[in-house]
């Protein structure tokens, strides 16, 4: 049997499991899945970003993990299993030794996804990715005009440099999306963000989940977000777009995956339910998350509790993490309510992000969940 037939049927052995890989994974605890955040700093200022502070402020709130630091981690994290990993910030390309990590990490056999501005790609990122490719870049385009840029980001020129940036990926054998948060500044502009992304990719996202954090020196998250009427109206008019497309006009699907996907039973295991049981997600599972500084967190939501992984080694912040979010509770008045298990979004990442505390609920989010439940049976 050839290296390929073997990988082949190991794929199709997964396919008739009643849990998937990550949920194998996550009861093993094994750590498959990383975020790097490299930088908190960023050449744009978003007024809703939860990562973004200047290098004054960055240097008064810790101190930037090196280069050979970060592959250090890698080292550790890909022998202790570690597959997919994103590189985020911040502005990742921001860094004067990004080519250097990036090349790193790439011949370790990690599975790369970039998210960027693109507001920095230059031939010299070109030359790099051409040679190489991350596996999948996600590009967050802010505005369709220079002035949206301006009142978002205080650059109208990062409209140009985007969309130039965009392109530059385009030609790259990567799975380039687009993605686009929407606060009150942009949210007239679904039609013509789409129309932008359409011009270079089929893949199009929407985001209009806002919150602070302590890695933003001013954030505008809680000013600028939209109702939730407004998210859900967007979320709809989205929604109502893909489905009008033709079969031509999607982005392709393999017919094998589809297959795939059409046959998963209701039941499959994804392993959302294991310890801690606080974080209804994969998050500290088979999960987990790097902060510029060198904080292992589950997730980038989270502000603490953490582990130091460079400190008292990978594998034991590893194995802490998740024990830090045991004994940690909803809002009291979560545990009254109808919507907690259905239209609510009640992630304690979220709640500390929005409140500061993971036992204060969040108003926003709270009206997010009653005015979904008044529109839908269930959530979109």
């Amino acid at each position: 049997m050839t290296s390929s037939e073997s990988h082949n049927t190991s794929a199709k052995k997964w396919e008739i499991q009643a849990e998937t890989f990550a949920a194998h994974a996550a009861r093993l605890h094994v750590p498959l899945s990383a975020t790097f955040e490299l930088t908190a700093r960023c050449n744009l200022r978003c007024k809703m970003c939860y990562v973004s502070l200047s290098a004054a402020q960055a240097k008064k709130q810790g101190r930037e993990l090196t280069a050979a630091q970060w592959i250090e981690i890698a080292r550790h994290a890909i022998d202790a299993g570690s597959l997919n990993l994103l590189l985020t910030g911040g502005e990742p390309l921001l860094r004067e030794d990004f080519a250097e990590i990036y090349s790193e990490l790439c011949q370790m056999g990690f599975i790369i996804t970039l998210n960027t501005n693109a507001t920095l790609m230059s031939d010299k990122y070109f030359d790099l990715f051409s040679k190489y490719p991350p596996t999948a870049v996600a590009v967050t385009l802010y505005g369709a005009s220079p002035e949206t840029y301006e009142k978002i980001c205080g650059d109208s020129t990062g409209f140009e440099k985007t969309v130039n940036g965009i392109e530059m990926f385009s030609k790259i054998p990567t799975n380039l999306e687009v993605r686009s948060t929407f606060i009150k500044d942009n949210m007239g502009e679904l039609d013509q963000l789409r129309a932008v992304a359409n011009r270079f990719t089929k893949r199009f996202a929407i985001n209009y989940l806002v919150f602070g954090s302590t890695r933003v020196e001013n954030s505008g998250a809680a000013t600028c977000r939209m109702t939730p009427e407004e998210c859900l109206d967007l979320d709809e008019v989205n929604h109502r777009y893909y489905l009008s497309l033709d079969e031509s006009e999607k982005d392709p699907v393999d017919p094998e995956v589809e297959e795939f996907f059409k046959s998963l039973s209701p039941d499959r295991d994804f392993g959302m339910h294991l310890p801690p049981e606080i974080i209804s997600c994969l998050a500290s599972k088979c999960m987990y998350w790097i902060t510029w500084d060198g904080k292992m967190l589950p997730c980038g939501t989270f502000e603490s509790p953490y582990t130091l992984p460079l400190e008292e080694g990978f594998i034991p912040a590893w194995n802490r993490l998740p024990k830090l979010f045991m004994d940690i509770k909803h809002p009291k008045e979560c545990y009254d309510c109808e919507l907690v298990e259905d239209s609510c979004p009640n992630c304690p990442g979220y709640m500390q992000a929005d409140t500061g505390a993971f036992e204060e609920k969040s108003e926003w989010l709270c009206e997010l969940s009653k005015v979904r439940a008044v529109r839908y049976s269930t959530p979109l």
